[in-house]
């Protein structure tokens, strides 16, 4: 074989092994810029259905990374997504593991709210609980917070 079909073999085979990489790539955050009203129930109900398949398997330990990477596709949304993303790095500990899962704009009781539906894990375990935030959207006060095993 010559030795530029070779080099043609070896290109091709690292194009694709990248390309499966790229594609592969798992997108952790569902937001919703224009969501529903709901009862205080109902967010409850809402945040029991959100998936945890794309970090199950994630250790705890890894969960700050992966939080910050949510955070940055929560930012990219820009207006008012992106100023919720500055607010829950401010206003959260800088080292939390907790992993954004869903976001949604919603109205909640009434109140203009952002939901906010992350996993989190026991220290040595994985990912494998959810809890909700409920925060008002203009100032982002904490309206409520409840953790689901």
């Amino acid at each position: 074989m010559k030795k530029s079909t070779l080099s043609i073999i070896v290109l091709g085979c690292a194009l694709l092994a990248c390309t499966g990489l790229v594609g592969c790539e798992k997108k952790t955050l569902e937001y919703i810029p224009t969501g529903g009203a709901y009862t205080m129930a109902q967010v409850e109900d809402v945040a029991t259905q959100v998936s945890l398949v794309n970090v199950e398997n994630e250790r705890t330990a890894d969960g700050s990374a992966l939080r910050k990477d949510a955070l940055l596709e929560l930012r990219a949304a820009g207006g008012d997504a992106s100023l919720l993303a500055d607010a829950l790095t401010r206003d959260f500990p800088s080292d939390a593991t907790s992993v954004p899962l869903l976001v949604e704009a919603a109205t909640v009781d009434g109140i203009e709210a952002w939901i906010v539906v992350e996993a989190w894990g026991d220290e040595d375990g994985t990912l494998s609980h959810r809890r909700v935030w409920i925060l008002d959207r203009s100032t982002f006060t904490i309206l409520g917070s409840t953790s689901f095993n």
